[in-house]
């Protein structure tokens, strides 16, 4: 499948909106931002800055990774609600080979879809430790 225009976050209004009250998740390699949107898809966005990764050669790497995994693992997929998703590297992940990359970004959209099904239900962390 191909990751189309419609797929992307490409206006600063687009990128604020996701900013102001997101749904976190992070390791060492990404800090990802997402939250849910009314359109029928999943939508990316990418800030890769000179500070993190100073050459465009590394640059480059990680947003065509970055692309193409959620393209094969976010476009396309059923899930119950669409999500805008705004992407922020760590200095650690030039340093780091595509397949630890690739590995990562999996795992945060895993994350990211619980948390949403978990704020669309009510269970979030905060409630279940209220409860007890």
């Amino acid at each position: 499948m191909k990751f189309s225009r419609q797929s992307r976050l490409l206006r600063p209004v687009e990128f604020k909106s996701v900013f102001q009250q997101p749904i976190r998740s992070g390791d060492n390699c990404f800090r990802i931002l997402a939250r849910a949107n009314e359109i029928q898809r999943h939508r990316l966005g990418m800030a890769v800055s000179k500070k993190v990764c100073a050459k465009a050669v590394d640059r480059n790497r990680i947003k065509r990774v970055i692309r193409e995994n959620f393209r094969a693992q976010m476009v396309g997929s059923a899930f119950g609600r669409t999500l805008d998703i705004v992407v922020l590297p760590a200095a650690m992940a030039s340093k780091q080979s595509n397949q630890a990359l690739q590995d990562s970004l999996t795992a945060h959209w895993q994350k990211l879809i619980r948390k949403v099904e978990d704020q669309k239900t009510g269970n979030s962390q905060d409630q279940q430790r209220t409860q007890r």
